[in-house]
């Protein structure tokens, strides 16, 4: 037993040896790391401060706003997740980093004789830490945000509790993760439910509430700048799109085509992509969220590649469907055109005052009568079984962004995506066993009618044939 414990000590120093050669202990006097905004001609400062004046607007004086940053996800020992601000916090303030928090009192709070409506919450820059990180946004250069009042976010809990005395609701703008699974328990443990008990089990009146309307509806409509940041993000992810079209070829891989997709956002300038790519082919058309991208593909097969480019935190989120070989067969090309069309009939239907449903009912309605027309399906519950899912939802720096759900809105941003997906073993015909398709194109709402973001992006079977021909001329 005694020689055991001695191994696992010897075990530990070699450990302890090893990483502490990766420690900075200390930085040599006068060292600095240049700070930069990572985000160029992007969102005006100004505009952030115009949001945070409009919820402040919107909410009573007895009222507290606390938005967070988004927490840090470790993938293995010391190496994180690339990081991805909160969009909330994002929205309101700018900050791109990690371990800040921003409260708005509608109010106004005391703090060293002054009222002040607005408080951010920051790491001080430590160049011990920027040494392996570079320089991060500090106390200081967190003054370029506009925002009335910058302190350390150490003080955070204790700035919090202190001056919530006197209100009666406080809102959080979304936490940055709502639970934590635990392998053996009944139910993960809720994020939301702890900071509650916490607040509360102080201050026993006090409403405590983790959603935000207002702020749902104020990011529901897009703002000139963000636009621009969004049709930059979909023009980006189209040129990704033509890549994968013109170098496909019976025997490419899913993966392949995938990296030519991404290598394509990261040249045109995005940051990230949106979402998880996702590539299928053959059978792999027919699941909805297929990200394993590793499949070869044959030939015959249609691809179904549903990918979108992140710019300046705004996404695309774009779908085509082409065949691999360059030449969509008899069959594929009926149910493209069903699909084509139905894509067409709810982009018409996303008009200012038209409902939020109201281009997927559009949609479902041609999708029914084209399906019984060719003897898919015989009666309208049966739908369902090839096109199970909605036909459009808003888009912005999430790519299922918030919004109202109500009427459609003069700058909005909506997807409109209907599909049809035929796995093998289909209650039909075995000819249409296989062929998963979708088309998905990002519509802005106008005033003036619908315009369609994504548009030079080739949609019919006979643009993406000569598109994908052309990549021998």
């Amino acid at each position: 037993m005694h020689h055991s414990i001695q191994i696992i000590l010897q075990f530990l120093l070699i450990i302890l040896t090893f990483t502490s050669s990766f420690i900075i202990e200390a930085q040599p006097p006068g060292i600095t790391y240049t700070y930069e905004y990572p985000y160029k001609n992007g969102i005006p400062f100004q505009r952030f401060k115009e949001r945070r004046t409009s919820l402040k607007n919107t909410h009573s004086a007895k009222s507290m706003i606390v938005s967070l940053s988004a927490d840090s996800r470790n993938r293995q020992n010391d190496v994180d997740h690339p990081y991805r601000q909160n969009s909330n916090f994002l929205y309101l303030t700018g900050m791109p980093y990690a371990k800040s928090a921003l409260i708005i009192a509608p109010g106004g709070i005391e703090y060293e004789g002054q009222i002040s409506h607005e408080f951010l919450f920051v790491q001080p820059r430590s160049t011990e830490k920027e040494a392996w990180e570079g320089a991060l946004m500090g106390l200081d250069e967190a003054r370029i945000l506009l925002i009335e009042r910058i302190l350390p976010y150490a003080e955070l809990r204790t700035f919090m509790m202190k001056h919530l005395s006197g209100i009666d609701t406080v809102f959080f703008t979304g936490l940055p993760t709502s639970s934590i699974p635990i392998p053996l328990a009944d139910k993960p443990l809720s994020v939301e439910t702890i900071i509650k008990n916490d607040i509360q089990s102080t201050f026993p009146e006090l409403y405590v509430k983790t959603t935000l309307p207002t702020l749902n509806a104020l990011r529901e409509v897009k703002d000139a700048d963000e636009i621009t940041l969004m049709k930059k993000a979909i023009d980006i992810s189209i040129e990704g799109h033509v890549s994968a079209m013109k170098e496909s070829h019976p025997g490419i891989t899913e993966y392949e085509l995938e990296a030519l997709m991404e290598f394509a956002f990261k040249k045109g300038g995005a940051e990230d992509i949106g979402y998880s790519s996702i590539m299928g082919s053959g059978y792999n058309t027919c699941i909805l969220h297929y990200t394993s991208n590793r499949k070869a593909t044959m030939n015959g097969d249609l691809v179904l590649a549903d990918c979108g480019a992140e710019y300046q935190n705004y996404t695309a989120d774009i779908t085509r469907t082409f065949p691999v070989n360059g030449s969509f067969t008899a069959d594929q090309k009926k149910l493209y055109d069903i699909v084509l069309e139905a894509a067409d009939s709810a982009i018409a239907e996303a008009k200012v005052g038209n409902t939020f449903r109201a281009p997927h009912n559009a949609a479902k309605k041609v999708l029914l009568k084209r399906m019984i027309e060719i003897g898919l399906i015989e009666k309208e519950e049966q739908l369902k079984w090839y096109f199970m899912h909605g036909t459009s939802h808003y888009l912005g720096l999430d790519v299922h962004d918030p919004g109202t759900m109500g009427t459609l809105k003069h700058g909005s941003i909506i997807t409109v995506e209907p599909g049809l997906y035929i796995p093998p073993g289909s209650p039909c015909d075995q000819r249409w066993w296989n062929i998963g398709i979708r088309i998905e194109d990002d519509i802005l709402i106008d005033s003036n009618g619908p315009i369609n973001l994504s548009e030079s992006l080739p949609r019919t079977t006979q643009a993406i044939e000569a598109l994908m021909k052309s990549k021998n001329k």
